[in-house]
């Protein structure tokens, strides 16, 4: 090989600007190994976060379902004193004097007693 013909080839395989000789073969990349232990600790740590994420959002949804139930629940007891109000209204008014003496005289037929219909005991 003549000396124009090496410093061209000399040219072609370095660097212009550095002068360092390059060479163009592909750098073999390292493949991304994981050992058994390593895919098994991955997999452990998944289910860990899964297992906690589905526990966060199980009592979330639990916690509004509570607060549905009890929202009903006291909707019930607020209706239920109501009829226990309006029920000892009509005890009350059942057990007045005024009613049991109008029962008494339109429905049973009775009447006030005569005075010599008393007796008293001693």
């Amino acid at each position: 090989m003549k000396r124009p013909d090496r410093v061209a080839v000399m040219i072609r395989t370095r660097n212009m600007r550095t002068g360092v000789r390059v060479s163009n073969v592909r750098v073999s990349r390292r493949r991304f190994k994981l050992t058994a232990g390593q895919v098994f600790l991955v997999f452990l740590l998944l289910l860990v976060f899964m297992g906690s994420g589905i526990g966060f959002v199980w009592s979330n949804f639990e916690s509004t379902q509570m607060g549905y139930d009890l929202t009903q629940l006291k909707e019930k007891e607020r209706r239920l004193k109501e009829i226990n109000k309006k029920l000892k209204l009509e005890l009350a008014y059942l057990k007045s004097p005024q009613n049991l003496e109008r029962v008494a005289l339109k429905k049973l037929g009775l009447s006030q007693p005569e005075p010599r219909q008393i007796i008293v005991l001693p």
